[in-house]
């Protein structure tokens, strides 16, 4: 999905898609064992925040490809980042959101570069 707003800032402090704001909550980092965890449990929607671009909502059929292709090697684990030490000197913080009502969890991926 897109919708016309675009990232100015990151973190985020708030998710949206074409329909406007999602009533969703940021409840923690997670590294990979927390990721691979939450795709073996069930469906979850990977959503990417870069500054200067719209949400890009990852197809739930495109997760787990998205994730071996270009989430899991970019992914940062640490507290300090090191662009130098990622493919194309990009990296992505990733954190885990809920939404009222809805039990698939959304992985925010914001991107650094």
């Amino acid at each position: 999905m897109r919708h016309g707003k675009v990232v100015t800032r990151i973190p985020i402090e708030e998710l949206w898609t074409a329909d406007g704001a999602l009533a969703a909550t940021r409840l923690r980092t997670l590294d990979r064992v927390a990721i691979r965890d939450l795709l073996r449990r069930g469906p979850v929607r990977f959503v990417v925040a870069d500054v200067g671009h719209c949400l890009r909502w990852i197809p739930p059929a495109e997760r787990f490809d998205f994730w071996k292709r270009d989430g899991d090697p970019h992914l940062v684990e640490t507290d300090e980042i090191h662009l130098e030490d990622f493919p194309h000197r990009m990296a992505y913080l990733a954190s885990e959101w809920t939404v009222a009502g809805d039990e698939a969890p959304i992985l925010l991926l914001e991107v650094y570069h």
